[in-house]
């Protein structure tokens, strides 16, 4: 049994950051579903990857990647296009711009046909991000990733994970995350996506509208250096994150991410997983750990080598 089965992209993340006024670029592996996956296996989790690369170095690089932290990596498929490539910009200050190499990118081209029912039934999470709704055909195969995860009653995750470079359209990416959104379980927000998904500016009025709207979901949202949010008992609370010298945020997200699906999944079969969504005293413990794991990523440059492990978090936490 797997904790946690990830569909979406894996990719190379160039990271643009300039020193004495010279650009440099490094390159990693990266992809906010692999890197989700990447922070549960860190922690001691199991995980499944689930994508599309090209048959190329940077996909044989992706994969020895995914599998020296631990991921199972027999559901990344060579696809007949190139692996995608993702330029993020860093700004001073830690915060990020992205561009993408992606016409198409080999994340674009999985199938609904390269899916397999047991993958699904030998998993306790399935997990999506909103990258794979931008293209089809792998509109589709999150779709099907979707009906195969309500065959086997398995807890549904997604993150917006909105990339404006992405959507020539933000009204279609609105619409395509809603239709998901009505069949997942778990929602990440960062306070951008709140904004976008319900016209609000104010974090707390756009969590509590997407819950009023679909109550039987939990939302989260990220609120950077200040911690997160969710909804407990119809309020919205803030969690405090701890205080850092952010240098790159690229994977803080979704290394918060991942140790809410750890949290979630240790030591849990798929019904005390389910159990655990309904669980509040449950959700402000697993937020305070999650908020530690992504103020720690962004004290680090790239995005899985900057994930944290569990002594780390443990290391770090608010007493």
């Amino acid at each position: 049994m797997y904790d946690v089965l990830a569909i979406g992209e894996v990719l190379i993340d160039f990271s643009v950051v300039t020193s004495a006024d010279v650009p440099q670029m490094f390159g990693s592996a990266g992809g906010a579903p692999a890197n989700v996956l990447a922070a549960v296996a860190k922690l001691g989790g199991r995980c499944r990857m689930v994508a599309g690369v090209g048959d190329d170095a940077f996909g044989d690089f992706v994969r020895r990647v995914l599998k020296s932290v631990g991921i199972d990596d027999s559901g990344v498929i060579r696809v007949g296009a190139r692996t995608t490539l993702a330029f993020v910009h860093i700004a001073p200050d830690g915060e990020r711009s992205f561009s993408f190499d992606r016409h198409p990118g080999a994340d674009t081209q999985l199938r609904p046909e390269h899916l397999r029912s047991d993958w699904f039934e030998q998993t306790k999470i399935v997990h999506l991000g909103s990258l794979a709704l931008s293209h089809e055909p792998a509109r589709s195969t999150a779709h099907r990733a979707l009906d195969l995860a309500r065959q086997y009653e398995r807890v549904v995750t997604f993150d917006v994970n909105y990339r404006p470079a992405l959507w020539p359209d933000p009204r279609e990416a609105v619409e395509q995350s809603l239709r998901v959104i009505a069949r997942a379980d778990v929602v990440k927000c960062s306070e951008e996506e709140l904004h976008l998904l319900t016209g609000r500016r104010s974090p707390d009025e756009a969590l509590l509208e997407l819950a009023n709207a679909f109550p039987e979901t939990r939302f989260l949202g990220t609120l950077g250096r200040d911690g997160s949010l969710a909804v407990i008992q119809g309020e919205c609370r803030h969690i405090p994150s701890i205080p850092v010298q952010a240098v790159d945020t690229t994977a803080a997200g979704d290394a918060f991410f991942g140790a809410l699906l750890y949290q979630l999944t240790n030591e849990a079969n798929p019904d005390a997983v389910r159990n655990r969504l309904q669980d509040d005293a449950f959700w402000l413990s697993a937020l305070r750990f999650a908020n530690v794991a992504g103020a720690m990523t962004a004290t680090r440059r790239g995005a899985i080598d900057a994930l944290p492990t569990l002594s780390d978090i443990l290391e770090h936490m608010p007493a």
